[in-house]
């Protein structure tokens, strides 16, 4: 993830957005608008990407306050929602996971805050795993030689997972859905 230099601006040429269209410059303000707005999704994939890259630079500006780190953390996960349509859903899953866990890590689970809710964001990202641990770890044997699919496949759930492992700390405790995660976490360096 790179680094966002501005506090509330994004870098470049100044203004807002035009006919719909976002510019470099924006505040933090027209982009939160800009993305509420109808049709804002049509735009490029590369648009939402740039929007993506912007908003995670400030997110992780330890300049600016927690509380404007936090918008931009959640204007990163709205532009990778609103993705382009040639992303797969675990694509979007492992981009959204890892702008969550830095804001778990930064600021702490929150129970309240479904951004910073962990046992969420380990439910969503198991509900894209599609699988159990241990179908996971027999798909896992042999994967060397597996078709390409089966090793993208595998490849997408090591995505999803990895933005967990600075979070293992937090991931005690007898609930289902925290058991599980660990054990994918034990199975992530046997995928490819």
């Amino acid at each position: 993830m790179r680094e966002f230099p501005s506090a509330d601006r994004c870098p470049a040429t100044s203004g807002g957005h035009e006919s719909g269209r976002l510019r470099l410059g924006s505040s933090l303000e027209e982009l939160e608008r800009y993305l509420s707005t109808p049709g804002a999704s049509a735009a490029s994939p590369e648009h939402g990407e740039q929007l993506r890259d912007f908003a995670v630079g400030g997110m992780q500006s330890s300049g600016l306050s927690d509380d404007t780190r936090l918008r931009w953390g959640r204007l990163a996960l709205a532009a990778i929602s609103e993705g382009g349509p040639s992303r797969t859903p675990q694509q979007a899953m492992a981009d959204a996971a890892h702008v969550r866990a830095y804001l778990i890590a930064k600021f702490g689970v929150g129970d309240v805050d479904a951004v910073r809710d962990l046992p969420a964001l380990c439910s969503e990202i198991l509900r894209n795993v599609g699988m159990p641990p241990d179908e996971g770890a027999r798909l896992a044997e042999g994967w060397k030689s597996a078709s390409r699919e089966r090793m993208l496949r595998l490849r997408r759930i090591k995505n999803m997972l990895t933005p967990l492992l600075p979070l293992r700390a937090l991931l005690e405790g007898d609930d289902l859905v925290l058991q599980e995660t660990r054990a994918w976490l034990e199975l992530l360096p046997r995928l490819p």
